[in-house]
């Protein structure tokens, strides 16, 4: 028996008396995984795209998402590197567009899922993080960077150094394009009161000014070419990077 279950037996010999247990933390489990391993297994029992269930379960407008924000920027020729893929629900839509698309995401779940998933299906490659760092990818390599409900989850000091990375290795004329969740509209604020939870806890989103991101972007480097914003709780900005 190693000295961790042994630990862990002594301790529940006296945790048991007070109703409690050691149980095994499962430290690599992301907070989506359980999602995505449910579409899958959903998927795998109906026959369908695991993907297809993902959509209907989170009911957001990706479709319009993809038409406005992302597929303008991108063509046969790019290498595209996406940020938080997940289970794919963009990645699918995007792959067949572009010369190369990189994955990034710090979800083993997610990278072992996405080699199996996109196999045969265009050229790509799955990088898996443990911070926010590319320093897998090389410098002034990449045409476009998306990414799609991921800064609604990051924290802003992790928001800055993923900036400066796409910063990094976008070619000149590069562009990022990413969406956030905007504290100062009423779907913001709406959202924020929903899931922030009870005194003491932290909501699984993260919320930002839409002028603390673009000023941040400039301080990456990176210039301002659009900054949408309504009275629902997702922002948009698209930055460039500039020329030599």
């Amino acid at each position: 028996m190693g000295l961790r279950r042994k630990l862990a037996t002594a301790t529940n010999s006296v945790l048991h008396s007070l109703g409690a247990e050691v149980v095994p933390y499962a430290g690599d489990t992301k907070p989506w995984d359980l999602d995505f391993k449910k579409w899958i297994a959903e998927a795998e029992a109906s026959g369908q795209d695991p993907n297809d269930v993902g959509d209907v379960d989170w009911r957001d407008n990706l479709r319009e998402a993809l038409e406005t924000y992302y597929y303008p920027h991108i063509n046969g020729h790019s290498v595209v590197l996406e940020l938080g893929p997940g289970s794919g629900r963009v990645t699918r839509h995007i792959i067949g567009r572009c010369q190369e698309l990189i994955l990034v995401d710090y979800s083993q779940v997610v990278c072992d899922w996405l080699r199996k998933y996109l196999e045969g299906k265009g050229n790509y490659r799955v990088i898996h993080i443990q911070k926010p760092s590319l320093a897998a990818v090389t410098d002034s390599s990449v045409d476009t960077v998306i990414a799609n409900g991921v800064f609604e989850h990051i924290d802003m000091d992790d928001l800055f150094c993923f900036l400066q990375e796409f910063s990094r290795v976008l070619r000149p004329e590069g562009v990022v394009s990413f969406n956030f969740d905007n504290i100062m509209s009423a779907g913001g604020i709406a959202w924020f009161n929903q899931y922030r939870g009870e005194p003491g806890s932290r909501c699984i989103f993260r919320f930002y000014h839409p002028d603390s991101v673009r000023f941040l972007a400039e301080q990456a480097g990176l210039r301002a070419l659009d900054l949408e914003v309504n009275s629902g709780r997702i922002a948009h900005i698209t930055l460039q990077k500039p020329a030599d």
